[in-house]
């Protein structure tokens, strides 16, 4: 009880407004997608959802670098936002997420650490799209190397994350 209590206190933070709007926004794709791309249906729903969400947390994460805004107290209160229910799957999809980005080892992050994505700040917007795409096929289609057909609804992922990204940015600026 103290833990759902204390993740009701993070509701209203920075990372509180960050995990649950990246859930809705990842629910709202899935409910787009199941019709778009019946493929997905096939796939489990919760990781689906943890992985869609994951590319929108990393992605806010990354344009608040960009803004000055991010930094390791905003990483923590992340990671605390979780709800106690999804916690380890979707921290560990984050940490999965940003390690691949930066092309260092997950093993290496504490159980709760979400490394810092300042170097990632610089990165042109197409190459960051490509990468989250790639990653999201390799972890919702299990396929690390896209074919053709693949590659549409990698991309729609893609684009899907970091639009939310940026409507959850502004969210965080205004405090929702």
């Amino acid at each position: 009880m103290a833990e759902r209590d204390h993740h009701l206190k993070l509701k209203d933070t920075p990372g509180g407004i960050i995990t649950s709007s990246a859930f809705e926004y990842a629910v709202k794709f899935a409910a787009f997608a199941d019709t778009r791309y019946p493929e997905l249906k096939k796939l489990p729903l919760d990781a689906r959802h943890a992985a869609h969400q994951a590319a929108i947390v990393v992605a806010v994460l990354i344009l608040m670098e960009r803004r000055g805004a991010g930094g390791k107290e905003l990483h923590q209160n992340v990671s605390r936002a979780f709800p106690p229910s999804a916690r380890h799957r979707c921290l560990t999809s984050v940490q999965h997420l940003a390690s691949y980005l930066l092309k260092t080892d997950r093993e290496a992050l504490g159980p709760d650490e979400i490394p810092s994505l300042t170097s990632l700040a610089g990165v042109d917007d197409k190459q960051l799209g490509a990468a989250i795409g790639a990653w999201l096929g390799g972890v919702v289609l299990d396929r690390w190397t896209l074919g053709e057909a693949d590659k549409p609804l990698a991309s729609a992922m893609s684009r899907s994350a970091w639009t939310s990204a940026v409507m959850i940015v502004r969210m965080v600026q205004k405090g929702k």
